[in-house]
């Protein structure tokens, strides 16, 4: 796998707690080591990006409204870019080509 950006890595975070999740199913959708994960949730948590509730036994995650915001931004801006913006950078850094943009 390729790495991800941080905004990617966001992005899978909060596509995996659409609806409530434990944050191992989170790492595991997500694709996360254990420590990624949780300094990935304690971010997107003090940004308002999700949610924290306490579901019994466990402690479980979901999408706030922010965080539904920040994604559908995410997904709009990765499909109008016709190429990915870390592939460019990765292949020549600033020197980002828009195709069929016309």
């Amino acid at each position: 796998m390729k790495n991800r950006s941080k905004y990617g890595v966001i992005a899978a975070i909060l596509r995996s707690a659409i609806r409530e999740e434990t944050r191992t199913k989170i790492m595991y959708k997500a694709m996360l080591s254990n420590d990624q994960c949780r300094n990935y949730i304690d971010s997107l948590l003090n940004f308002g990006l999700i949610m924290e509730n306490n579901n019994g036994a466990k402690m479980v995650y979901k999408v706030t409204d922010k965080g539904a915001t920040f994604l559908d931004y995410y997904e709009q801006m990765m499909h109008l870019l016709p190429i990915s913006l870390e592939e460019s950078a990765e292949e020549e850094p600033y020197n980002i080509k828009l195709q069929n943009m016309i």
